[in-house]
């Protein structure tokens, strides 16, 4: 395997990634390792999917929320599903809003 990428094959690499190829693929195509290649990506800023929040991101979630956003929208704002969201709000202790906005 090389041990050295270049920034252009990594540009390609971040771009198949968000793309929604798997890193798996993407690390073959590129001679690394899976470790190697996903170090790489989180160096240039980018998100592993699948993921789990951190708590700073979490506590961020909930103020966005509690400020009226909607699950989409902070999941949006953070690079979450709405699902995502709402089931660490959840976790927190944060009563949902229905649909209309109304609290329950």
């Amino acid at each position: 395997m090389q041990s050295r990428v270049t920034g252009e094959a990594l540009e390609a690499a971040v771009a198949h990634y968000r793309a929604g190829e798997t890193l798996r693929a993407i690390a073959t195509d590129v001679g690394l390792s899976r470790h190697r290649l996903a170090a790489l990506l989180r160096e240039r800023g980018v998100r592993k999917r699948r993921a789990t929040p951190s708590a700073a991101e979490v506590r961020d979630m909930v103020q966005r929320y509690a400020n009226g956003e909607s699950l989409e929208r902070v999941g949006e704002r953070q690079g979450f599903s709405a699902g995502t969201v709402r089931n660490h709000l959840i976790a927190a202790g944060v009563a949902l809003r229905d649909p209309q906005g109304r609290h329950r």
